[in-house]
């Protein structure tokens, strides 16, 4: 009976063991790493290329068929080529891969190879999309006062403070004052990569054209999104003006001693400035001396003063009219307009003999010399201007 049962059995072992060894045979493909974790990458960008290894771990060889990304963020993943067709048992090819997310957040799919001969096999895909982020230092840049239509460069340093790597797009200034600001010089060219924590740098140009308030931003593209640091400036300029202008003498006889008026100026500007010559120019310029002045040689602060003493007195009659010229560091300068009127001189009583009357006072008086020199020689600038001709400069002061 044992032996009628053994012979029986022995079929059914044979054919389960030739059943095993059938299915056991042929190609089989294994994928390593599985499952497939991508860095963190910026969206709009590519991650590193990432290498796949397939391996045949069955006992024949096979032919690949095909290799295709699958599942819900199939867009987000980039099959990047691959080098795999017939495989023996035992070797190796690979698959590249690469994460390409449009979008920020979490990706996944899967990657599938499939054997002509054989069974697919698969690996998971995922990979964490995360938004650019730039920073700026300093946030806000400051140039403060800048005197006018004077170029002043400051630096900005740019970094890359976000998660993943980022890729430097455009440079450049906007806002409502842009023309008053521009990028000079930098590094942060087109297309460099900045790996977090990663900087470059901007050099940034201010020049203002008028005394007043500048507002513009610095902005720098990475991966496509704009990032910005404030830029302020505020136009800076010495301005001294008199209280009035033009500067009334009235009358005054011809040949008396003259009027004297004290003309005040004061810096209205946002910064200090100095004048270097002060002078008496143009039209009557004989009718009018600078006595003296205390507005050259110091610079003079804002909401500061200084005066000039200028004394009327014509060598003939009619209306006077000259200027008082101020020359600075910068600018056009101050000039004053004065204005008087000569009227004739007093007569005295005829004298003893019955000749002509003579004038109370001489219709000249002496002139004293000068006390730095008999010759009188403007500065340069001052020849350059064309408006120290004819002038009275106070440099030159008369004395005795």
């Amino acid at each position: 009976m044992r032996k009628i049962l053994a012979t029986g059995l022995l079929p059914c072992v044979l054919f389960l063991l030739f059943a095993a060894s059938a299915v056991a045979a042929g190609p089989e493909l294994s994928l390593s790493p599985s499952p497939v974790s991508f860095e963190k990458t910026t969206a709009g960008e590519e991650s590193s290329e990432l290498a796949l290894d397939v391996q045949n771990t069955g006992d024949a060889g096979g032919s690949i068929d095909s290799t295709a990304i699958e599942g819900s963020d199939t867009s987000d993943f980039k099959f990047n080529g691959s080098d795999c067709g017939w495989i023996e048992a035992g070797q190796h090819c690979t698959v590249w891969l690469r994460f390409a997310p449009a979008s920020v957040g979490t990706k996944a799919a899967s990657l599938a190879v499939r054997l002509k001969e054989g069974p697919e096999a698969t690996a998971a895909l995922s990979g964490t999309a995360v938004a650019p982020q730039l920073s700026f230092g300093p946030a806000t840049l400051d140039f403060g006062i800048q005197r006018v239509y004077d170029n002043r460069s400051e630096g900005l340093q740019v970094t890359n403070s976000g998660e993943a790597g980022a890729r430097i797009g455009s440079v450049g200034t906007g806002g409502k004052d842009s023309s008053n600001f521009w990028v000079s010089s930098n590094d942060c060219w087109g297309g460099r990569w900045l790996a977090p924590g990663e900087s470059c740098w901007l050099q940034v140009t201010f020049n203002p054209w008028a005394m007043q308030g500048y507002e513009a931003i610095a902005t720098v593209h990475a991966s496509n999104v704009p990032f910005s640091a404030t830029l302020l400036g505020t136009g800076g300029e010495a301005v001294l003006a008199p209280a009035t202008n033009p500067v009334e003498f009235g009358a005054a006889a011809v040949g008396g001693e003259g009027q004297v008026r004290t003309i005040a100026l004061t810096n209205e500007g946002n910064m200090a400035g100095a004048y270097f010559i002060a002078v008496v120019a143009g039209g009557d310029v004989g009718s009018f001396e600078l006595i003296d002045e205390s507005c050259t040689g110091e610079p003079i602060a804002p909401g500061a003063s200084c005066v000039a003493h200028v004394r009327f007195d014509p060598v003939g009659v009619g209306a006077k009219v000259a200027r008082l010229a101020l020359f600075g560091e910068s600018g056009p300068g101050t000039m004053i307009f004065l204005r008087g009127s000569g009227e004739p001189a007093a007569l005295t009583p005829e004298s003893h003999d019955g000749a002509t009357p003579v004038p109370a006072k001489k219709a000249l008086r002496k002139r004293g010399r000068f006390a730095r020199g008999a010759t009188l020689r403007a500065p340069l600038p001052c020849k350059r201007a064309k408006l120290c001709e004819r002038a009275r400069v106070f440099r030159a002061r008369v004395v005795g």
